[in-house]
């Protein structure tokens, strides 16, 4: 499998006949990479330097190079193939339409109606995507929240062990935003008095740093 590409940015289509895909080139070779509008938005501009996270799928009839900014979203991505009925198009249009967290919360909460706001996701599809999905995303999500943990004290990131900091980190995880994001807010707003700062007000200033910062 080939798990990222890192090279030039030759071309970004948001939209084409094909779908939104990347155009990079890596030492002479050009990779055609298919991709959801929200990274091809996202990504750097042509002629610059990117590190694109893939998942090669693989049919009888075809291989395709499916490709996304951040890991996160390409294993949301690879995720998204394991339930019945999700194709190639169906994992990219829920990618396109919500947020790797969005997706994730909506599997995790059994709030299916969420997914049939993609494309050609109709209610017995998003009904079957929860059901397949639940428990391997509810295990992923765990694992990315340990994961950042582990980021966090890697990148120096501190976060006050009090009882209002951890309400408000179970408040915005379960609103959606990624554990990575979460702890980057609480550690960016944790400057102060710990003991003095209720939970609602942890709450409204990290909301405000992630509306200003995402």
């Amino acid at each position: 499998m080939i798990s990222f590409l890192r090279g030039t940015l030759i071309t970004k289509a948001p939209a084409s006949p094909k779908g939104a895909y990347f155009v990079v080139d890596v030492h002479g070779v050009g990779f055609e990479v298919f991709t959801s509008q929200r990274s091809v938005l996202s990504a750097g501009t042509e002629g610059s330097e990117v590190l694109i996270h893939t998942f090669l799928v693989v049919r009888e009839d075809a291989m395709t190079l499916v490709g996304f900014n951040s890991r996160e979203e390409r294993d949301l991505f690879s995720i998204l193939q394991g339930a019945s009925g999700v194709g190639l198009k169906v994992a990219l249009a829920l990618l396109d339409t919500l947020s790797v967290s969005e997706v994730a919360q909506a599997v995790v909460s059994g709030e299916h109606k969420l997914l049939t706001a993609a494309k050609g996701v109709g209610p017995k599809l998003a009904q079957r995507i929860v059901l397949d999905l639940k428990e391997k995303m509810t295990t992923w999500r765990q694992s990315a929240i340990q994961q950042a943990d582990l980021e966090s004290t890697k990148s120096g990131l501190t976060v006050p062990q009090t009882d209002a900091f951890t309400e408000a980190e179970t408040v915005l995880l379960s609103l959606g935003y990624t554990p990575l994001e979460v702890q980057k807010s609480l550690a960016a707003i944790s400057g102060q008095q710990a003991d003095a700062t209720t939970s609602e007000n942890i709450l409204r200033d990290s909301l405000q740093w992630l509306a200003q910062t995402l």
